[in-house]
C-alpha cells in the first residue's frame, strides 16, 4: 500500500505533530512497556469485547490490512450490516472503525471507549444548557471526528451518525462476578507490540440485558471539530506521510512527558534528542552537566501564571534550559509570593535540606498513638461484583505501623483480601478495630481519606445495617474542607515544610524517602529496614533506596517486584480474575509480595516521621 494516515497516527500527531515521524519511523516509546497504561488497554480489551457482544448480528473483518479494506468493501456493498473493525481506506487515509452499522444510506459510526463517564450528569448539564465534554475528552471527539471525516470521504452521499458507547457510571451491574466472563490472553508480546485477545465465558443474553454500556451522540460536538481537523490533515499531516517529513514543532515544557526518550540499537538518537539536540542536556559555562529546565516542579503552572503565561517556554525558545537560571521573579505568584509552596523556589536557590519552624505548629495537637496507614484499591471498567458501577474501586488491602507512645516499639498489623466477595466493608471493619476512635491517623496523600467517604456514601447508599461503621467512619475521616479529623495528610506537611534538593520540586512517598535516607544517622532507621530485609548500601556507604530492593517475584517467564500502585492493582487482579487465579502456588506470591510492599509503604511514613522528629527546624 502507499503511505497512509492511520487512525493511531492521527491521534499522536494531534498529541505533537513532530511525534507523527518517529512513530511511522519506528521510534522506540515508552508507552509500549508502561505498566498503567497496559492496564488501562486491559481495560479496554474487555470494554470492547462487551460492546461486540451488544450487537450479535455483528461480523468482525480480520486479516491483512489490503484483505480487510476488500471485505469491508464487500460487506458494504449490501443495504445493512453490522461491522466490527471494518477497514475503510481513500486519498491515503486508512481508519479501522469499532463498530459501524449501515441501515441503507446511513450509518452509525460508534467508536468504544474505556473512559468513565456518567449519563446522568450528561441528560442534567444537557437540560441546564451546559456544556458536558470538557477539555479531557477532545482526544476521544477529535479521533471520531477524524474517523467521521474519513468515512464521508469514501461515502460523501450517505448520512453518517457519530457515537461514543463508553461505560456508564450511571449504571449498576445485576451480573455478579461479570468480570470474570472476561478472560484476558496475551497473544503475543514485544518490545514493540502487544496483543491481547479476550475470550467470553458467560452469559450472552445476560450480558445483553445487564451490561453497563451508554451510547453518547457526538454529532454536535464533531461538528465543532471537523473544519479544523480537515485542514490540518489535508495540508500538514498527509503531505508529511507522503514525504516521510519531520514536521517541526516549537520546544516546550510538555516535551518533559515526551515518550519518545528512549533509545534502541536501530535508532542512534531518540526522538527527544531528535528535537532539542545539544539542548536535550543542561550545561553550565563550564561545561558540566547540570539540572535541566524540564526538572523544574511544577513546571506546568509556573509556566501557565497569569501574571507571566508562557514564562518557562519562551525560556526554552531563547536555549536557556539550565534549571539554576531560571530568573526568580518567574517562580512567583502574582502578587509577588513565592508560588507553591515556594518549592521551585528552593530548587533554584536551596542546597541544604530544611524543615521549617511551622512544622511544629502543624503537629503541635498530634495525639498519640500514631498509625501510619496505606490503602491499596483496585479498580475496572467492568465492575468485579453485582450493583457496583464501572471503576467502582475495591479496598482490597491495608497496611498500618503504629507507635502507641513516644520512645515505644514499632508495631505493624496489615489485612488483605484474596477472595472473590466484595471486600470493601470487611476492609473498614478490620481498620475500624484496629484504630478505634482515639489517636492520630497519617496517610501520604488526601487518597485514604477520599476512600473511607466513598465509604460513608456506599453505606449510606444501600442502606446497609452497620450504625456502629457508620458512625466510626464519620468520626475518622474529613467530610468537609478543615472539619474535625482524625487524619493528618504527610503529604502536606512535605509540602509545606520540609525540603531536600534530591526531591526537587516533588514530593512523593518514593521521592521523598530515598532522600531522608541519604541525610539520616539514625540506628533506628537502619534497624527497621534491616528486620525487613530491605536494608543495603552503595561502595560510598549511601542507602539503597528499599523500592528497588523489594524481592521479585516469578510468574511464567516474567519476575517483576510490586513496587508501585499499578503494580499492587495488577497483581490483585491477576491473582483474583486473570490467567492465574486458579494457581494457589502463584496467587501465594502475589499475596506475599502485596504485603510486602504495602507494609514498605508504611515503614516509609515512620522513617520519614522518625527523621522530621529528629530534624531542627530552621528558618530559611
Amino acid at each position: 500500500m502507499n503511505p497512509f494516515l492511520s487512525k493511531s497516527d492521527f491521534k499522536v500527531a494531534q498529541d505533537c505533530a513532530t511525534k507523527l515521524y518517529y512513530k511511522k519511523n519506528n521510534y522506540p516509546s515508552l508507552k509500549e512497556s508502561n505498566e498503567y497504561l497496559q492496564l488501562l488497554a486491559d481495560g479496554g480489551y474487555m470494554i470492547g469485547k462487551m460492546a461486540q457482544l451488544i450487537y450479535p448480528e455483528g461480523i468482525e473483518i480480520t486479516g491483512k490490512t489490503d484483505e480487510c479494506i476488500k471485505a469491508t468493501e464487500d460487506y458494504l456493498a449490501h443495504d445493512n450490516c453490522i461491522l466490527f473493525e471494518p477497514a475503510i481506506y481513500v486519498n491515503n487515509k486508512l481508519i479501522r472503525i469499532d463498530i459501524l452499522v449501515k441501515s441503507g444510506n446511513s450509518f452509525e459510526l460508534i467508536e468504544v471507549k474505556s473512559k468513565s463517564f456518567n449519563n446522568d450528569a450528561l441528560l442534567l448539564a444537557q437540560q441546564k444548557n451546559k456544556k458536558y465534554f470538557d477539555s479531557d475528552w477532545t482526544p476521544y471527539l477529535e479521533d471520531v471526528t477524524y474517523q467521521k471525516m474519513v468515512l464521508q470521504e469514501k461515502f460523501p452521499q450517505s448520512k453518517i451518525d457519530a457515537y461514543l458507547l463508553l461505560p456508564d457510571q450511571a449504571k449498576t451491574t445485576p451480573i455478579d462476578g461479570l468480570i470474570r466472563w472476561f478472560q484476558l490472553k496475551e497473544v503475543q508480546k514485544t518490545a514493540t507490540f502487544r496483543s491481547v485477545d479476550v475470550d467470553f465465558i458467560g452469559n450472552e443474553e445476560q450480558l445483553r440485558a445487564g451490561h453497563i454500556l451508554s451510547k453518547v451522540n457526538v454529532n454536535s460536538e464533531v461538528l465543532r471539530l471537523e473544519n479544523d481537523i480537515k485542514q490540518k490533515v489535508t495540508n500538514t499531516l498527509i503531505p508529511a506521510v507522503l514525504e516521510n517529513k519531520r514536521i517541526e514543532t516549537a520546544l516546550n515544557y510538555e516535551c518533559r512527558n515526551c515518550e519518545y526518550k528512549v533509545k534502541n540499537v536501530a535508532i542512534e538518537k531518540s526522538g527527544f534528542e531528535t528535537c532539542w539536540g545539544e539542548l536535550s542536556v543542561a550545561k553550565n559555562n563550564q561545561g558540566e552537566i547540570v539540572p535541566h529546565i524540564l526538572e523544574l516542579g511544577q513546571i506546568g503552572n509556573i509556566n501557565r501564571l497569569k501574571n507571566q503565561t508562557g514564562c518557562i517556554d519562551n525560556l526554552i525558545q531563547k536555549r536557556k534550559v539550565v534549571l539554576k537560571e531560571i530568573p526568580l521573579n518567574l517562580l512567583n505568584n502574582k502578587d509577588g509570593e513565592p508560588a507553591y509552596n515556594g518549592r521551585p523556589l528552593y530548587q533554584i536557590t536551596k542546597e541544604e535540606e530544611f524543615l521549617l519552624p511551622e512544622f511544629q505548629s502543624a503537629i503541635r495537637d498530634i495525639k498519640h498513638p500514631l498509625y501510619f496507614v496505606d490503602f491499596e484499591t483496585s479498580q475496572m471498567a467492568i465492575p468485579y461484583h453485582a450493583n457496583m458501577r464501572p471503576y467502582e474501586k475495591v479496598l482490597f488491602q491495608w497496611s498500618c505501623h503504629i507507635i502507641r507512645k513516644p520512645g515505644a516499639e514499632l508495631e505493624h498489623y496489615e489485612w488483605i483480601n484474596t477472595e472473590e466477595f466484595y471486600p470493601n466493608i470487611e476492609f473498614a471493619k478490620s481498620l475500624k478495630n484496629l484504630i478505634g476512635y482515639e489517636g492520630t491517623v497519617l496517610t501520604w496523600s488526601p487518597y485514604e481519606n477520599t476512600q473511607l467517604k466513598n465509604l460513608i456514601k456506599t453505606l449510606e447508599e444501600t442502606q446497609l445495617d452497620e450504625p456502629e461503621l457508620l458512625r466510626w467512619l464519620q468520626h475518622i475521616a474529613m467530610l468537609e474542607k478543615d472539619a474535625p479529623t482524625m487524619i493528618l495528610d504527610m503529604n502536606k506537611l512535605a509540602l509545606k515544610y520540609y525540603f531536600h534538593p534530591i526531591m526537587g520540586g516533588r514530593t512523593s512517598i518514593k521521592v521523598t524517602l530515598p532522600a531522608v535516607l541519604q541525610s539520616t544517622t539514625s540506628t533506628k532507621i537502619r534497624n527497621w529496614l534491616t528486620a525487613e530485609n530491605l536494608f543495603d548500601t552503595t561502595e560510598n556507604n549511601a542507602i539503597n533506596n528499599p523500592y528497588d530492593l523489594l524481592p521479585k517475584i516469578g510468574i511464567m517467564e516474567k519476575a517483576e517486584s510490586v513496587k508501585d500502585g499499578s503494580g499492587a492493582m495488577r497483581a490483585y487482579q491477576d491473582m483474583l480474575y486473570g490467567a492465574h487465579n486458579a494457581n494457589d502456588e502463584i496467587k501465594e506470591r502475589y499475596k506475599n509480595a502485596l504485603l510486602k510492599y504495602c507494609k514498605l509503604d508504611t515503614l516509609a511514613m515512620v522513617i520519614i516521621w522518625e527523621h522530621w522528629m529528629n530534624l531542627k527546624t530552621n528558618k530559611i
